[in-house]
């Protein structure tokens, strides 16, 4: 590639917002494209898309891309990248001039496809890139918490509950999970987020509690979120619930919940969980978790009302929220059991409704937080 065409000065961002009949504003984002109309530059697209990371190792020419969505990797000059440990070509190599590094467009795609996890609408034109991002209604004041544990229930070995069909709860309190993270990391990347798990594995509670109190100990400010899905003998029970943590259940329909999520156990609790789980409870936890649970559920109910209606705030005695040392609420998304919200909570447009709207929760909850 001529040295002339890397050498054009890059244009600045232009934003024009566009007004939509459902009343959310999105970004028509321009990019300029070099190389007669091959290449993006990295930068730019990080300008967007500030999840996106990149490492290159200058030894190899090897470098990779990739968000917690996952990785795309390549070698400079090379026609092909790797994905899922499959080999795909492309008709152009990625190349590095000076300290940039410029993507071939149909890696750029690909990126949009498999690393950016909400809806990206977009269009190469012959000099310029248009993307149009929605931006989500999420508060972008500051959270005044300064780290967020998201639970994503069950995994591996534990498939929670099921729909008629087969699908199953691990998988999708796993994919709100990741958007919840992927949005928190694109809103307030100054706070801290861990997933207890962020793959199809399973994970033990005293694992969870420990990493969970380990934050804690480092923070000294965290908030524990765990996701699941409920289920019924009754193939129309339905609705979303929020608890938090108490030993004494609400209802009776609260303390069979509890019953089912905490049936699994893998190996035996050992004593250091045992002395955490029997311990004293602290009423400004339980104070704050009873306002985390109704923040989260208001904003549920204002996001995703009256496609899933709210069956409210109640308390129970769950192991995952006994073993954690923090506020901490778990959420029952909808019914699987439920054939209509079990196809709402499988699209992936509901499920990053879900996560906005968790996220919201989050933000009412830690700026009203005595």
């Amino acid at each position: 590639m001529a040295k002339n065409r890397f050498l054009i000065q890059k244009r600045l961002i232009f934003l024009t917002f566009v007004f939509f009949t459902n009343a959310i504003f999105s970004e028509t984002v321009k990019l300029p494209i070099y190389g007669k109309g091959n290449y993006i530059a990295f930068s730019d697209l990080k300008s967007i898309f500030p999840e996106l990371n990149t490492k290159l190792r200058k030894t190899t020419a090897v470098g990779s891309i990739y968000t917690p969505q996952g990785s795309i990797n390549f070698r400079l000059g090379a026609s092909f990248y790797t994905l899922d440990e499959k080999i795909f070509k492309i008709p152009k190599a990625v190349v590095k001039k000076g300290e940039e590094v410029y993507l071939p467009i149909d890696l750029v795609e690909s990126i949009f496809i498999n690393l950016i996890s909400y809806d990206v609408r977009y269009r190469f034109k012959e000099d310029e890139l248009l993307v149009l991002v929605s931006t989500d209604p999420i508060p972008k004041k500051n959270i005044n918490v300064k780290a967020i544990v998201i639970d994503p229930g069950h995994g591996g070995k534990d498939p929670g509950t099921s729909d008629p069909q087969g699908i199953k709860e691990k998988d999708i309190s796993l994919a709100v999970a990741k958007y919840v993270y992927l949005y928190l990391r694109k809103y307030y990347p100054e706070i801290r987020v861990l997933m207890t798990r962020k793959t199809d594995v399973f994970i033990e509670l005293e694992d969870r509690s420990k990493e969970a109190n380990k934050l804690l100990l480092d923070t000294r400010d965290v908030i524990f979120l765990s996701l699941h899905c409920n289920a019924s003998l009754s193939e129309k029970a339905s609705g979303f619930e929020v608890y938090y943590l108490s030993q004494s259940p609400s209802t009776e329909s609260a303390r069979e919940t509890a019953l089912i999520e905490n049936k699994y156990f893998g190996k035996p609790i050992s004593n250091n969980v045992a002395a955490i789980q029997s311990q004293l409870l602290s009423s400004v936890t339980q104070r704050r978790s009873k306002k985390f649970a109704e923040s989260v559920a208001n904003q549920y109910e204002k996001g995703l009302s009256p496609s899933i209606l709210s069956r409210g705030v109640k308390k129970a005695d769950f192991s995952v929220l006994r073993g954690s040392l923090m506020p901490a609420v778990l959420v029952e998304m909808g019914y699987l059991t439920n054939l209509e919200e079990s196809k709402l909570l499988q699209n992936k447009d509901f499920q990053k409704k879900i996560a906005r709207s968790v996220i919201k929760g989050i933000h009412e909850y830690a700026n009203a937080k005595d």
